[in-house]
């Protein structure tokens, strides 16, 4: 292999795993700025209509959760265009492992040992394809 294809190849690899953090961290911190948001909003069947829009227009922890998640979108939506859909989503899936300890450890909340075998059992998964290529190129069958 030349050393031309080799830089190639890495930074390829590069760009897939910056990718896949970035998806992994916003998806992960959004939704914990945004579950610490809600935490602190008013009762909506209490509140009127409009204070409660109000409220959620003016909750900077909320507003940055939601910027959080347009840029897992964005980047999630740039990796669809090099990787297979049958990648992406199970590497990135690690956030469900990150938003449980997230919320564990900053939210307070309790997670059920059953939560944290489905957890391990998610995390099994994302090592077995991240260990795939990133597209998998279709195969003819020839018979002869």
């Amino acid at each position: 292999m030349s050393i031309e294809a080799d830089l190639t190849i890495r930074n390829a690899q590069l760009k897939n795993r910056i990718f896949i953090a970035l998806v992994v961290f916003s998806n992960s911190v959004g939704n914990l700025l945004m579950g610490f948001a809600m935490e602190r909003m008013p009762d909506f069947s209490r509140t009127p209509f409009l204070s409660y829009v109000l409220f959620v227009c003016t909750n900077i922890w909320l507003l940055l959760g939601v910027v959080l998640m347009i840029v897992y979108m964005i980047a999630q939506l740039s990796m669809f265009s090099w990787a297979d859909l049958s990648y992406v989503l199970p590497v990135t899936a690690s956030t469900y492992i990150f938003s449980a300890l997230l919320s564990r450890f900053f939210l307070h909340e309790t997670v059920s040992t059953v939560r944290w075998l489905g957890i391990a059992l998610i995390s099994f998964g994302v090592i077995f394809v991240a260990e795939t290529p990133v597209r998998e190129e279709e195969t003819e069958n020839v018979t002869g």
